[in-house]
């Protein structure tokens, strides 16, 4: 098990917030195989691939695209994966691979987009507005408002190692909305702020649902992450 993986099953805290997302991948996927006969699935960032495992235990037909900059990542992937016919992984820059999203039914990108450079989630998903696409997950980590004090704080006395990120002034900014006075965001999760993403997401497609962990219950101020399902208004009107 690579250690991204051993961290995302740490305890049985970690092991239930992560899962959250690809259980709601379970039902988008279910829900978009009943419309179409077989699934083009472009996933953004895919790390070791898991995503593809998930979808691959449910009864559909697809092919599977994932795209990775982490050559460690691609090359378990393809250690895993290689010998089915449907699965396919390219390590490079997604600025390079824009034309994958042309008439993708699904495409995925599962706490990955925090790792992006904001420059180029921005021209991510404005090509993604301009494809063809037809539904769109994306799911990233909350780190603003009490959520993040939660979870540092939750990380510190569980011995678990995403608070250490974080100055503890910088926790407490952040769970206040106040980011001036956090460390400027890169391609970590330190001054992140999903409400710029859902904003270019409504400046190219439509915002159909915001999910939240572990359940759908949990507000948005609180929850360790935030998904956002979406769909492309050109597909919509014209079914």
């Amino acid at each position: 098990m690579h250690g991204y993986e051993k961290t995302q099953n740490f305890n049985l805290i970690t092991k239930i917030l992560h899962s959250t997302r690809y259980r709601n991948l379970e039902k988008l996927v279910t829900y978009a195989a009943e419309k179409e006969k077989k699934l083009k699935i472009v996933d953004v960032g895919c790390g070791p691939a898991k995503a593809y495992e998930v979808i691959k235990n449910l009864d559909v037909d697809f092919t599977y695209f994932g795209i990775d900059l982490r050559e460690d990542f691609t090359e378990i992937a393809k250690e895993r994966y290689k010998m089915f016919d449907n699965f396919e992984i390219v390590c490079d820059s997604i600025e390079n691979v824009f034309h994958a999203f042309d008439d993708a039914d699904l495409i995925i990108g599962l706490e990955s987009f925090e790792h992006i450079p904001e420059a180029l989630v921005v021209r991510t998903i404005e090509a993604i507005g301009k494809s063809n696409f037809k539904y769109l997950y994306i799911t990233v980590p909350n780190e603003v408002g009490p959520a993040i004090f939660i979870k540092n704080v939750g990380s510190f006395f569980m011995g678990y190692m995403r608070h250490k990120e974080y100055r503890w002034t910088e926790t407490f900014a952040a769970s206040i909305y106040n980011l001036d006075k956090v460390e400027r965001h890169g391609t970590g999760h330190k001054g992140f702020d999903w409400r710029w993403l859902a904003q270019t997401l409504r400046q190219n497609c439509r915002i159909r649902k915001v999910t939240t962990s572990p359940l759908q219950a949990i507000p948005r101020f609180l929850s360790p992450s935030i998904g956002f399902i979406c769909h492309n208004d050109k597909y919509y009107i014209s079914k």
